[in-house]
Formats: structure tokens, sequence, C-alpha cells
């Protein structure tokens, strides 16, 4: 994979009329760098203030990350920060040879440190400590041993936006979090066992990329914004990079690293004001200069179940991987004729991406994104689900921002599953007019409905069903979406450029709500 992108990132503060004594923002910068898989090269790095801040310092830190300090004082007017640079990368997917036995013996004192427990990586809680051990019974390598942990998150962990906590044991003890969370558990779990692993800061651009399947293919698709990833130490091959929302042994070609850490206190952005914090604000923009992607499938593993790729490492032979999953809440069952309402529902109709400390002396970026898919483009965009009784349907709910179309129309078919795509046979919704939908700053349930009656709603008779969105005229709408699987299986979401061959398969969920009513 063969990169090259010119990128401005713009972030600023909304500072209200009485102005701010002081206001200093901490940010870090872009870097070069080299691993076994990945090289990055930042090159024509240049920041722009507005206004003119009273200073502008820089800074390494001891895990060798450069920050940028501005300061202004006595600001009456909102503040900006433009940076602007160009970035290549090329990603070799070779195999990876390593003799790492495990357990680890005589790792580096400089890699060491990346074995402590942290207020967000809790590696010495009872909790962590026995799953990380139940997870790496029998590993030989230290290659298995990481597969083992982190095939373990990618299906235990949910993504979730806006989480309230993003440590180790609160990810562990829910089962969500967004990126941090993903990272801090992962980093706790492979701590915990003896592995140096640390925490990635960077940005992340939402341009779709496609991995090639046996009949088809996996469109790759991340949020646009600040994210966070990890890094595993190997001391034969070095520091390894991976992702466990999308990828083992390297990160894909829409991820450029900023920085590094023992968790995201060392790598977020963050900033002090007095006497209140404003409201922050980032917006990314990407050209692609070269986008030169050739990816050939060689083979696919059952485990884990979520779609997670990888290049291949060269170790000993493993044991399979240990099976422990958190015990599920019952859930009561419905009665019948007991109105129902299920769905990938939870979605933020707002994304806030910092947070307050206490007192609102400092903020910080939580590095949370928009992720929606522009679903009036050329392609159709389809969601499964499945009811196991007979429902009586009343409404489908779909998680949309509308951007135009007062002459334009949306509406949905709910047709039958036809060998894991869908089918021919189905219903369709009554148009919902954009002109009757407000403008809305965030997301939104859009509302769409089969019939005028109640007593005329349809019946779907159990088994599988595809959501797929139609559109008319000048509709333009996004569709909001969950990184990974939270909802149903690997391959419920789809899309089709032209004819209905739903050949691409779609690493995320979409946000929809069912509602209606079991039958006997």
């Amino acid at each position: 994979m063969n990169e090259a992108i010119e990128v401005e990132q713009n972030q600023g503060f909304t500072i209200q009329p009485s102005g701010l004594k002081k206001l200093v923002f901490r940010f870090a910068s872009p870097t070069s760098f080299t691993s076994s898989t990945v090289n990055q090269e930042v090159r024509n790095y240049n920041l722009a203030y507005n206004p003119k801040p009273t200073s502008v310092e820089t800074e390494t830190d001891g895990f060798g990350n450069k920050f940028t300090k501005v300061t202004w004082l006595n600001i009456n007017g909102n503040a900006s920060i433009s940076g602007k640079f160009t970035v290549t990368m090329n990603i070799g997917l070779k195999e990876l040879t390593s003799a790492a036995p495990f357990p680890l013996k005589d790792i580096d004192a400089k890699e060491r440190r990346f074995l402590a427990s942290t207020s967000l990586t809790q590696t010495d809680d009872i909790k962590i400590k026995e799953l990380a051990g139940g997870l790496v019974n029998g590993a030989k390598t230290e290659e298995a041993a990481v597969i083992q942990i982190l095939n373990w998150v990618v299906d235990n962990v949910k993504y979730t936006t806006n989480p309230p906590q993003y440590d180790a044991i609160y990810t562990l003890n829910t089962g969500t979090g967004n990126c941090q969370n993903f990272s801090h558990l992962s980093i706790a779990l492979l701590r915990a066992v003896g592995i140096p692993a640390r925490i990635v800061g960077g940005i992340t651009l939402s341009k779709s990329w496609k991995v090639p399947l046996k009949n088809g293919t996996l469109v790759q698709s991340i949020g646009q914004g600040g994210h966070a990833w990890l890094e595993v130490y190997y001391p034969d091959i070095g520091w390894v990079p991976y992702d466990a929302q999308q990828s083992h042994l390297f990160v894909s070609p829409r991820h450029i690293k900023q920085t590094v850490g023992l968790d995201a206190k060392d790598i977020n952005d963050s900033w002090l004001a007095s006497p209140t914090l404003p409201p922050f604000r980032e917006d990314i923009q990407a050209n692609f200069l070269r986008d030169d992607i050739k990816l050939s499938l060689k083979d696919i593993k059952s485990n884990p179940s979520n779609y997670i790729l990888t290049n291949a490492i060269i170790a000993h032979v493993a044991k399979p991987v240990v099976e422990i999953t958190q015990p599920e809440k019952p859930t009561p069952k419905p009665k019948a004729m007991e109105r129902v309402e299920f769905g990938n529902i939870g979605f933020p109709s707002m994304i806030d991406i910092f947070t307050k400390t206490k007192g609102e002396e400092q903020g910080y970026k939580t590095l949370d994104k928009e992720t929606a898919e522009y679903v009036t483009s050329e392609y159709t965009y389809a969601q499964a689900f499945a009811t196991a009784r007979p429902l009586k349907m009343e409404e489908i709910n779909l998680a949309m921002h509308k951007f135009g179309g007062m002459a334009g129309s949306l509406w949905v078919d709910v047709v039958k599953d036809d060998k894991g795509k869908p089918g021919m046979e189905g219903l369709r919704s009554f148009p919902l007019n954009l002109d009757t939908i407000k403008y809305f700053p965030g997301y939104q349930w859009f509302p769409f409905r089969f019939a005028k009656e109640s007593f005329d709603n349809p019946i779907l008779t159990p088994g599988r069903y595809w959501i797929i969105l139609r559109k008319s005229k000048d509709a333009i709408v996004n569709w909001f979406y969950i990184p990974g699987n939270p909802y149903g299986d690997a391959d419920d979401t789809r899309s089709t450029a032209q004819g209905i061959d739903w050949s691409n398969i779609l690493n995320y969920d979409f946000n929809f709500k069912v509602t209606g009513m079991y039958l006997e």
C-alpha cells in the first residue's frame, strides 16, 4: 500500500464575548517513523495561528513525542490553529519472523517501562490478571499470546461513542467503549502477562478502501479525526502496530501516527483556560495525491469472528484460543402483542470531541469522531436484522443527518435474505419527503412506515431480513454507523454500486430501530 496525502488539520476554540484572560493549547505533531510493516514520512509541516499568540513553545517528552504549546493572553475573539503537512506511507505486508518465546525474558530496560500499571491500564487488577492468564494458557510464543489476547478483545468489546470512562476495568466490565477503551484493555491484558505494549495517538482519514475476498470485497471505513491504537514490542522485530478494531501486525493506509505513551493521558491534546473552558472543534481535510493499494487474499480464519486483517508471522505453532466470555444478562422475553423495539439503537445525536476535568480547569481531546456513510451517492446500502418470532412491524427508524434535498424523498425496502445477501421479495415503505424533515445539526431518527393504520401493519415471518435505503431526486443524507459489528454478524452490512450483486461487505453496523409487536 503506497500513499501520498496532503493533510490540513484545523483546530479552534469558540470564545465568548467576555473573553479569556488566558488560553494554553498543547497539541501533538505528526511524526516520521519506520516499523517492520509501516514506513511513514512527514514533510512540509507548517502551522498558522489566528490571532497571533503571545508565545509558542515546542517540547519533546520522555517518549520522544513532539508537542507544540501555544499561549494567548487577554483574548477576546475565537482562536484557531491550522496545520498543513504532506505524509507518505508505504505499508508492506510481508511475512514477519519472530523467535520470541513466551513468557518473554530479558526485556530491555527502555521497553520495560511499558509494562507499568496506570490509572487507565490497571494491569495489577485481579480481573485483568485472571483473564489474561486464561487467554494465554498454552501459548509457547509471544506471537501466540498476543493473538490470543487481541482476538478476545476484538470479539468481546463493542464500539460505542462517548463512553463515560476509558479505563481497562470499565471496558472489561461493560464490554463497550471507543478506541481508547479498546487500546487500554488490550494494553492492560498484554502487560499483565509480561508483554510490553503502548498506546498510539494520531488521526484517521475516512476515505474507504477495499480488501478482496473470495466472492466480493471487504470495505474498510473509519471516521475522520482523532484515533488511538496500540503497538506491541517483540524483542527480535521491534514495535509492531495493532488496531483492535481493524488490524493485527499493521495499521491501515488511513492511520497517521503522532504520539506514543503509557496510556491516553500521554498522547492526547489538552488545554487550560481562565476563567472558563471554551468549546473546542476540529476539522480535518485530506487530499490523496497517491492511493495505490494492491492486496490479494491468502487465507481466511474463523477466529476472531469479527473481521480483522493481518499479514503472516512465522512462529511456533500455538494451541487454539481459550474461549472466555462475559456472562450475558438474561433479558425477559416479550409477551405476545406486547410492543417491542430492537436494533442497533445507541448513537450520539451530537458528537462532543472534548472532555472537561473537574472544576472545568482543563480540557482534553477524547478522540471521539463522527462515523457516518454518505448513503445517497452512487452506492446503495443495506443493513440486516433477524426476528425469531412472527413480528407485526410498525415502523423502521434510521439514524441520519439531512444535508439537502427539498425535492427529494427517501424510503426503505425490507426484503428477505437470499443466501446471505438481500433478496428480491419484500415490502416497501411509504416515502419520507425531505421537505418535511427540519435541518438538525446532528443525527436523529428518520421514521419509515408501511401502513396508514396499525391494523394494516405487515407481518414478518421468522427469519433474516435486510433494510435497503432508497432515494429520489436531490436527497442528500448521511447514515450514522458504529465501527465493528455491535449488532449482528460480521457480514450484516452490504453495499452495491449497480444491480443486485451486493458484493461489498462493510466493516460496521448502521444505526437502526425496528418497532412492532410479536405474535403467538
